[in-house]
């Protein structure tokens, strides 16, 4: 069975997630978490239309609130704002979930995030409508290009 899990998580990171609407989802991934813990999810979106479209909620069963944040430098403070009005992504660009940047927060999570596990998670565009993801959990090394 885990390496039917391992197998998924390498084709969910391989493969793009696509709308019929050319929002495309790459390479989602989740950090592992502490028990009681937040966990964070980071993936890159990218918007092929010709008109700018904004990620305005995420959800999942597996948490109690799922919420997009930006890390900022504030007097020298890193702070994590939520976005509640949303994050607003141009005709042809993209928007980069990464750490120390913008990145969804896992909160009040039902079971810690185990390396080798995967989450549905709904994304919620105001023109793309909703698109589905599967997020997996990936230990991560410092030094490599997911860890920036």
């Amino acid at each position: 069975m885990k390496i039917i899990s391992i197998a998924l998580v390498l084709v969910t990171l391989a493969l793009p997630c696509f709308a019929d609407n050319a929002i495309e989802i790459h390479q989602p991934w989740a950090r592992p978490s502490a028990p009681g813990a937040p966990a964070a999810g980071f993936m890159l979106i990218l918007n092929r239309t010709g008109s700018a479209d904004t990620l305005l909620d995420v959800s999942g069963s597996f948490a109690k609130r799922i919420e997009l944040h930006q890390s900022l430098s504030v007097d020298g403070v890193m702070k994590m704002v939520h976005q509640r009005k949303g994050v607003s992504i141009p005709a042809g660009g993209e928007l980069l979930l990464k750490p120390g940047s913008y990145h969804l927060m896992f909160m009040g999570l039902a079971q810690p995030f185990v390396v080798g596990e995967a989450y549905a998670v709904t994304l919620s565009f105001d023109q793309a409508g909703v698109i589905e993801v599967l997020v997996p959990v990936i230990a991560v090394e410092h030094g490599t290009d997911m860890a920036h």
